[in-house]
């Protein structure tokens, strides 16, 4: 039996063109994950410091799962070029995109370029 490669999708928010209210924000550049992907992992580079006025959390999903708990932005050890591995082992039942969920407070600056590593199923969920 032939298992299937891994495939990666990407995603990059971009505070500057999508904004950083706290809420769920779907980027401009995201990649859709396909209904039945095992995802694999999610992993995150902050190529530009996100910062905010208040406590700003930001959680990542992936085809509507959550990859981690909320992860503070808002102090000098997230500065640029942090990066984020979250081990996810869970199968999506729909097509969803990368998604940015800014919780707390709003951003007012930052850049995330997000990358999810999955196994396409031919199983539906």
């Amino acid at each position: 039996m032939a298992y299937p490669n891994l495939v990666t999708a990407k995603a990059i928010y971009d505070f500057a063109v999508d904004g950083g209210a706290a809420s769920t924000i779907t980027p401009a550049n995201s990649e859709v994950i396909p209904a039945n992907a095992i995802i694999v992992d999610i992993m995150s580079l902050c190529t530009t410091a996100c910062t905010s006025a208040g406590s700003a959390t930001v959680r990542l999903k992936a085809g509507g799962i959550f990859a981690s708990a909320a992860v503070a932005f808002n102090h000098a050890s997230l500065a640029d070029e942090k990066v984020t591995v979250n081990a996810v082992a869970d199968k999506t039942t729909a097509n969803g995109a990368i998604q940015v969920v800014v919780g707390a407070a709003a951003l007012t600056a930052g850049v995330i370029e997000v990358y999810v590593t999955y196994y396409q199923s031919d199983i539906s969920a």
